[in-house]
């Protein structure tokens, strides 16, 4: 079978090629460790940045109750 070496790490091949044993969980691991860091290059505008912090903000101060109560029940109407 053959690889194209480039494509040996893609997150679309990865899957099948570590059950092909085309290449170990360990080699895909230090892969990963070896890439930059790109989280600087994100876009995220104002608005959604706000958004975003406004919705982490509010999911952490709600009880586990309050969420159970957000559930509607089904209406028994015919």
């Amino acid at each position: 079978m053959h690889v194209d070496e480039s494509k040996k790490f893609d997150k679309r091949n990865i899957e099948r090629n570590i059950k092909d044993r085309v290449i170990i969980q360990k080699d895909y691991e230090i892969h990963l460790s070896r890439l930059p860091d790109a989280s600087d290059k994100i876009f995220l505008p104002e608005e959604d940045r706000a958004d975003i912090e406004e919705f982490e903000s509010s999911s952490e101060n709600e009880s586990p109750s309050k969420k159970k109560g957000l559930k509607k029940k089904a209406s028994k109407g015919k």
